[in-house]
């Protein structure tokens, strides 16, 4: 029954559909093209929790109520919201996604629940919030209290106005003792929730991952045809993803980019991931001084990304003194974002 309301809402809006649909039998259908489901990078994978994302998003884009992602950056969220946008009953209404890491409080309140804010004003639709358990604590308040009237409107069988979808880093049972507002916010939402595992989880997907995204890359970049060596593919699955899906395609974007169409050998590969592993020198050696100053920049990127950009907390991270971390980052040539 989900398959085929949402086969019969993609017809419906043929002109407007820009965003993937869950399930094989379900296409992504555009004005030009009409693409398979395995060509959307989200749902790119055979681990047991690809296959349960994929029934997620078919069993709730046919129905109206919040939903919950969980799970790290850069596992593509934004464009599970979309999927379940799309499929949905107002996928020919619009799709306002929210990036609240780069808003204030005072902006996200006046963007969101301001006298022309979305949530006030849109009566279809859907709304994307990219952090629900980092925002600030009255925006928290704001959609707890929106989330209880639409499910009273619900019962009520009144229009509950645009569907709300939303992501967070953080598992449910890490922030019980600390914020008991997202806290009930999670519970409210988990009935419709769904945690997205990372890649060092389901390390199965990633040589799927990677053969998709080189093939995007190089339509992307206009470059020939590019295939990843076995010793390269290897390298990649075994190695943690702490950006997920993100780190991933830009590792292979530089390695595209900068190479000839040709094989994707190891020499394309950082040296943070070429060593991420190393149980024995190659033949060839190694140059030492290269190979701890990389690995030392890929740590300090990690400490100040994990720290929202402050030196401070990134040099508590690794254990140094914030003048020590400065002066590296000038060495290195490194600026923090």
């Amino acid at each position: 029954m989900a398959t085929e309301l949402a086969n019969r809402n993609v017809a419906q809006n043929t002109a407007h559909c820009v965003s993937p649909l869950p399930r094989p039998a379900l296409k992504l259908v555009d004005a030009v093209e009409v693409a398979a489901l395995e060509q959307l990078t989200c749902f790119v994978g055979v681990s047991p929790n690809v296959s349960a994302l994929k029934d997620f998003v078919a069993v709730h884009a046919t129905q109206s109520q919040p939903a919950l992602l969980i799970g790290e950056r850069g596992l593509r969220q934004e464009q599970i919201g979309r999927a379940l946008h799309q499929a949905g009953a107002h996928a020919s209404q619009p799709f306002f996604a929210v990036n609240a890491h780069r808003l204030s409080s005072d902006a996200l309140h006046g963007l969101l629940f301001g006298p022309r804010g979305v949530v006030e004003k849109m009566q279809q639709g859907t709304i994307y919030i990219n952090e629900l358990t980092s925002l600030p604590l009255v925006l928290q308040q704001r959609f707890a209290a929106c989330l209880e009237e639409q499910r009273w409107y619900g019962h009520a069988s009144r229009r509950p106005g645009p569907r709300l979808v939303f992501a967070t880093e953080v598992h449910p049972n890490e922030i019980r003792a600390e914020n008991r507002i997202a806290y009930g916010l999670v519970e409210l939402l988990k009935p419709s929730s769904f945690t997205i595992k990372p890649l060092r989880e389901r390390s199965e997907d990633i040589p799927y991952l990677a053969n998709h995204l080189v093939e995007n890359l190089v339509q992307k970049l206009r470059k020939g045809r590019h295939e990843i060596s076995p010793g390269t593919m290897r390298l990649l699955t075994e190695y943690r993803w702490e950006q997920n899906i993100d780190e991933l395609e830009s590792v292979l974007e530089s390695a595209v980019s900068n190479s000839p169409p040709r094989q994707i050998d190891e020499t394309n590969l950082p040296t943070r991931i070429r060593y991420a592993s190393l149980r024995s020198i190659p033949s060839e050696g190694i140059n030492l001084p290269q190979v701890v100053e990389e690995y030392e920049r890929s740590l300090i990127e990690t400490a100040l990304r994990q720290g929202g950009g402050s030196q401070t907390r990134a040099s508590q991270l690794l254990g140094l003194r914030v003048q020590t971390l400065n002066m590296k980052l000038k060495r290195l040539s490194m600026r923090p974002k």
